[in-house]
């Protein structure tokens, strides 16, 4: 059983710090929609998922230290120019799309981590909660 948790927690927890990385990015994307000039922006996870599972523990002070999102493995992409006479390239549909599903997925992964734990709890203590 400690394969399978001692695995998936460091996995779903850098998970979990990517998907509030991201909304942040979303939701600054979506508070600059009549910026002139503005250009969208995403996080993208660069395999960081795979990383976290076999380097979690701190090897450098600015390792795992969540101040830049490129610093915790994302890749931020910036947007090309809008088309709108204003320069903006954040479209509202989609940002909104994006700030939805990114959301959802937080909340899924940390349904998941809750139940790991609970098993984990289970596992130790014979009581299911």
């Amino acid at each position: 059983m400690d394969a399978l948790i001692g695995k998936a927690i460091p996995q779903l927890e850098a998970s979990l710090r990517f998907r509030e990385a991201r909304q942040a990015v979303l939701a600054a994307n979506v508070a600059n929609i009549d910026t002139p000039g503005y250009r969208s922006a995403d996080l993208k996870f660069a395999d960081a998922l795979g990383a976290a599972a076999v380097r979690l523990a701190r090897s450098h002070p600015t390792h795992l230290a969540g101040a830049s999102p490129e610093g915790a493995g994302y890749r931020l992409e910036i947007g090309p120019h809008g088309t709108r006479p204003d320069g903006n390239g954040v479209d509202a549909d989609r940002a909104m799309i994006a700030l939805s599903r990114n959301a959802g997925a937080f909340g899924d992964q940390a349904e998941v981590l809750a139940r790991l734990i609970a098993m984990a709890r289970m596992a130790v203590t014979g009581e299911p909660r």
